[in-house]
C-alpha cells in the first residue's frame, strides 16, 4: 500500500489559496462587486420599510437609510428610540439571512435592521443580525 506524502509547504500553500478562495466567496469576489467598493463590508444599523419581492432574495428594505456604523450586532432600547425619532432614507436593501428572525408578520412596517452592509451585483445587500419593528406603518 503507497501513501501520498505532501510537504509542509504544500499544505501551507493551500491552506492559503482555502482560505483566500473563502473570502473572495464571502464577500462576492472583486469581480461581482462594485470596483469602487470591492472588500468594503461594515456592520451598520439602517431603519428602512420592509417589502417582499419575488425571487431568490425577495426581502427588501425600502426607503431605507444610509446606515449608520456600529459595533453592536444587536441593539439596544436607545438604539430603538434614536432609529423610530429618525427620518427615513431614499435608499434600497437587499436582505440575507432574515430566516431565524420571522420578519414575514412585518411587510409593510417601519423596521430597524442591523447587519453586515455590502455592494453585490449593483444592489446593496445587509446581512442581518438584528431585526426589530419601529411601527406597524411606514410613516
Amino acid at each position: 500500500m503507497s501513501r501520498l506524502r505532501i510537504g509542509s509547504g504544500a499544505v501551507t500553500a493551500l491552506a492559503t489559496t482555502a482560505v483566500v478562495t473563502f473570502a473572495g466567496i464571502a464577500t462576492g469576489g472583486p469581480a461581482a462587486q462594485d470596483e469602487n467598493t470591492a472588500g468594503e463590508v461594515a456592520l451598520v444599523t439602517v431603519v428602512g420599510c420592509l417589502t417582499e419581492e419575488v425571487g431568490d432574495l425577495p426581502w427588501v428594505l425600502e426607503r431605507a437609510t444610509e446606515g449608520e456604523p456600529t459595533e453592536q450586532a444587536f441593539t439596544s432600547e436607545e438604539e430603538i428610540a434614536r432609529s423610530a425619532a429618525g427620518a427615513l432614507g431614499s435608499l434600497q436593501f437587499r436582505l440575507l439571512g432574515v430566516g431565524e428572525f420571522g420578519i414575514e408578520p412585518h411587510i409593510g412596517h417601519r423596521v430597524q435592521v442591523k447587519g453586515l452592509k455590502l455592494r453585490y451585483d449593483g444592489e446593496w445587500r445587509l446581512n442581518i443580525t438584528s431585526f426589530q419593528q419601529l411601527a406597524s406603518t411606514c410613516e
